[in-house]
């Protein structure tokens, strides 16, 4: 349970929050709000991306400060982590999930993905390569050796550090909209969380 913690707070945190904003939907001046508004507490919450068009490729710098690059945004993503899991659901990305951890259990529809394992972090490595992922999303539930050795795999991993705040979680959900190809969507959610908290 000590490992989960983070990332309880973390989820009850974003479904507060969800719950908060409802179901309104995004108009284009909320993305112009959202582009307008002070970007310097997420700036200073995690590194933000070298390149943003979708059609480009991406380079970020991870929560354990390494470079991250992807030829485009990722459409098949492995998930480690629940509090991921929900942030991609959250801005959009539920479709591009193609496996999940064993505690990732929201929104509903998550069950119907395949079970990579994560009980006592515990991972099937083997089922994870078999669902050949373009990204495999890590958070701090997973250890920096897990990282490696799936790395040693030849996959893809970006660790999303947990959120102490309001201004860090919206700046992982906008991390994750650059990784995903989801950036109209994760302003639209922050504009309507930032409105709301």
């Amino acid at each position: 349970m000590t490992l989960r913690s983070p990332h309880i707070i973390y989820s009850l945190m974003l479904v507060c929050l969800l719950g908060l904003a409802g179901c309104s939907s995004p108009t284009p001046a909320v993305t112009e709000q959202i582009n307008a508004a002070p970007t310097e507490p997420l700036a200073n919450s995690l590194p933000t991306p070298t390149t943003t068009p979708v059609s480009e490729s991406i380079e970020l710098i991870d929560g354990l400060g390494r470079t991250v690059d992807l030829p485009a945004p990722a459409q098949h993503i492995v998930s480690l982590a629940p509090s991921n899991t929900e942030s991609l659901f959250a801005i959009g990305a539920g479709d591009q999930v193609v496996g999940r951890d064993e505690f990732s259990d929201y929104p509903v529809q998550v069950s119907n993905l395949p079970s990579i394992g994560g009980g006592f972090g515990d991972y099937n490595y083997e089922a994870i390569v078999a669902l050949q992922p373009d990204l495999v999303l890590a958070a701090e539930i997973n250890t920096p050796e897990q990282v490696q050795a799936l790395e040693k795999l030849g996959l893809v991993i970006f660790f999303l550090p947990n959120p102490t705040s309001l201004d860090e979680m919206y700046a992982n959900l906008i991390t994750l909209a650059h990784l995903t190809g989801r950036e109209a969507e994760a302003a639209s959610l922050v504009e309507n969380l930032r409105s709301r908290a």
